[in-house]
């Protein structure tokens, strides 16, 4: 006969030894075992999961700024003075970087009301200026002054964001032409 090729030698195989071990060592190593097989099929699993890629450029979050940092005033004009109904209109030109609305335009004299013209919110929207006026009434000649220093507009701008109220001061030749308005309104006495 011919020589027989055998896989192992006489001693014990692996049961063999391992219910050769006490029930003590057995336990605890059959549960590191366990654990170190579900440890390796976790970390497996997070490994060769498909990572998110970045988020189209379509869906490019855009986080609205205030209004007061995306939105520019200037004064454009003083016009329509009516000594009869001592009125006259204010205009200010609004340019903005995301929509905005102008709610309401007033200043700070108790003499003098100021409604937006025609009396609604104006929206404003990015790339178009839209030219907003407010109408302005003198109530009272005595309480106002003989000449109009620093005026300042109260501007009321709302977008997706906030609503804030803006003090925007038009500048000298605002004030100039505000100081000569009121003067052919209430005469040159006009003042405490």
């Amino acid at each position: 006969m011919g020589d027989v090729i055998t896989g192992g030698g006489n001693g014990p195989g692996l049961f063999e030894r391992w219910y050769g071990l006490p029930a003590r060592i057995r336990r605890p190593a059959a549960a590191l075992a366990v654990a170190a097989v579900l440890a390796g099929g976790v970390a497996g699993h997070a490994l060769t999961r498909p990572r998110p890629g970045p988020p189209p450029a379509h869906a490019a979050v855009h986080r609205v700024p205030y209004p007061v940092h995306s939105t520019r005033l200037a004064w454009a004009g003083l016009d329509r003075v009516d000594t009869a109904a001592r009125t006259f209109r204010v205009g200010l030109r609004v340019d903005t970087d995301d929509p905005v609305l102008v709610r309401r335009v007033t200043q700070t004299y108790d003499a003098l009301e100021m409604e937006l013209v025609p009396p609604r919110t104006v929206v404003v929207r990015p790339g178009r200026p839209v030219r907003v006026w407010a109408k302005a009434r003198v109530n009272s000649c005595h309480t106002l002054p003989i000449e109009a220093r620093h005026p300042f507009l109260e501007v009321t701008l709302c977008n997706a964001r906030a609503a804030q109220e803006v003090s925007f001061l038009p500048g000298r030749d605002y004030a100039r032409t505000l100081t000569r308005t009121l003067r052919t309104l209430c005469g040159p006495s006009a003042g405490p």
